[in-house]
């Protein structure tokens, strides 16, 4: 099994707070860019891999609540039943993308493999969990076409690459990260 003290690099314990404001920050830079596609996948997967537990569900929750107000303040989304129940359902599909990449945590791999696992994980319970909600919300034919679901796991990885390399940035430099040779307490 995984121990998360196995995990060479975790943000320092004073650091939990910053990088969930960096991970809320990128949510809103995203939100801002990309508009309908926030990489909600690499965000959770990410933080699954790098926060302890309670951390990554602030994360997750501040992510989407971001994600929010910048669509509903800054960006004008229509505020009908129909917009507000997929902005609730995108929220749910996030923690179910939290709580996959959470439980490939309990695997014994590498960091890349569980990294790989957990994005893996977490785009698949994403994806369910929106594709399900099509059952009793509006969607356009080709919301969930090859095409579509390419762009999400193509935008996805991209920001995963970026929140990673982030990461690294920060592990390398000390700004963030410490070796934390105990086990993190969520």
């Amino acid at each position: 099994m995984l121990e998360r003290n196995q995990l060479p690099l975790r943000p320092a314990a004073p650091s939990f707070a910053a990088w969930v404001a960096i991970i809320a920050g990128a949510s809103v830079a995203l939100s801002l860019v990309l508009a309908c596609i926030t990489p909600f996948v690499a965000l959770a997967a990410v933080s699954a891999v790098i926060l302890p537990r309670r951390m990554a569900l602030r994360a997750v929750l501040l992510t989407w609540l971001a994600n929010q107000a910048v669509g509903y303040l800054v960006l004008g989304y229509p505020q009908t039943f129909d917009s507000f129940a997929w902005g609730l359902a995108i929220g749910i599909a996030a923690f179910a993308s939290l709580a996959a990449a959470l439980g490939v945590l309990r695997l014994a791999a590498g960091l890349a493999v569980t990294m790989a696992g957990a994005f893996m994980a977490g785009f698949v319970a994403y994806e369910g969990v929106l594709f399900a909600a099509t059952a009793v919300l509006p969607s356009g034919d080709g919301a969930f076409s090859a095409a579509v679901v390419a762009e999400v796991l193509l935008i996805n990885s991209l920001a995963a690459i970026g929140l990673i390399c982030l990461h690294a940035g920060a592990a390398a430099s000390r700004a963030l990260v410490a070796a934390q040779p105990g086990p993190v307490l969520s």
